[in-house]
């Protein structure tokens, strides 16, 4: 744990035996781990403060389990669905009960105030922030790359890419400022990904739909995906394909007509025409390699 993050006081509680891992990755200044374990106390203090000089923001983001993270006289309860912040140099001290399982993004306190102006009072500590914020849509950004990181290490690093940006927007959003121009974009195309995997199997879900529901005008919209060829658009049919190859491969059973309208396509033929784009081949086809 201490390797892994910065010196660290570990307690593992009892019980009949102790189970740990911890898998790490970095993303040019951006270190993100999956870790996990058997219950545990945690502390970092005044004495492992002065053993080193560097200096982290730490955001976690919790997979499973359950624990409280306590800083600068605050108290979080921190479940799944949510994230937590806070700041390698000043005490704090985790209680992680049961078996848990943890995302958890670390960048150097002197890049976010470097290049995005924050200053350490202005982290939000020790507070929870649920799935419906700004800091929790980030956090699902981050599970996807963590999620990645296991099977497919050179796409999480292509999905990591605006990782730094990300997180600077989730703090500042947390903190009540106003995000810079390139963070907010940043933060913005996550929000309305998110909003585009919850209802890509409305049919009737398009560009207009996408707009009024993450409320920006369409302008914004497609200025957030000028770096996607094709605009909002070709990425929502790519995410009711990749609906649609789950839905092959692990529904055998469901006629392609099912799996076309639970993909979010109008007609079959729209959903052939589609894959065969995206893909290279037929449904049938995909289904029978599958």
């Amino acid at each position: 744990m201490s390797d892994a993050y910065v010196p660290l006081a570990v307690s593992p509680k009892p019980t009949d035996r102790f189970v740990g891992h911890i898998e790490h990755a970095r993303y040019g200044d951006l270190d993100l781990t999956v870790v996990g374990s058997s219950t545990q106390f945690i502390r970092r203090t005044d004495r492992l403060i002065a053993q080193a000089n560097d200096e982290y923001l730490i955001a976690s983001i919790p997979i499973s389990g359950h624990g409280r993270l306590q800083q600068d006289g605050r108290v979080a309860d921190v479940r799944p669905g949510s994230i937590v912040f806070y700041d390698t140099t000043r005490p704090y001290q985790w209680d992680l009960q049961h078996e848990w399982e943890q995302v958890v993004v670390q960048v150097p306190l002197s890049r976010l105030r470097d290049h995005y102006g924050l200053s350490d009072p202005e982290v939000p500590t020790a507070t929870v922030f649920s799935g419906g914020t700004a800091p929790g849509i980030v956090a699902q950004f981050f599970r996807g790359v963590a999620g990645l990181q296991r099977t497919d290490p050179a796409g999480a690093a292509l999905l990591a890419e605006p990782g730094m940006d990300l997180l600077a927007a989730a703090v500042v959003a947390a903190s009540g400022r106003t995000t810079h121009d390139q963070s907010a974009d940043a933060l913005n195309r996550q929000r309305v990904l998110a909003f585009m995997r919850s209802n890509c199997a409305d049919p009737d879900l398009g560009v207009d739909r996408i707009a009024e529901g993450c409320r920006m005008s369409r302008r914004t919209l497609y200025r957030v995906f000028g770096e996607f060829e094709g605009g909002p658009g070709t990425v929502l049919r790519r995410m009711r394909i990749e609906r649609a190859c789950d839905l092959l491969r692990n529904a055998p059973q469901l006629p392609l007509s099912a799996v076309a309208k639970a993909s979010g396509f109008l007609t079959e033929r729209s959903f052939y025409r589609s894959f065969r784009l995206e893909m290279g081949t037929t449904p049938g086809a995909f289904r029978t390699l599958a």
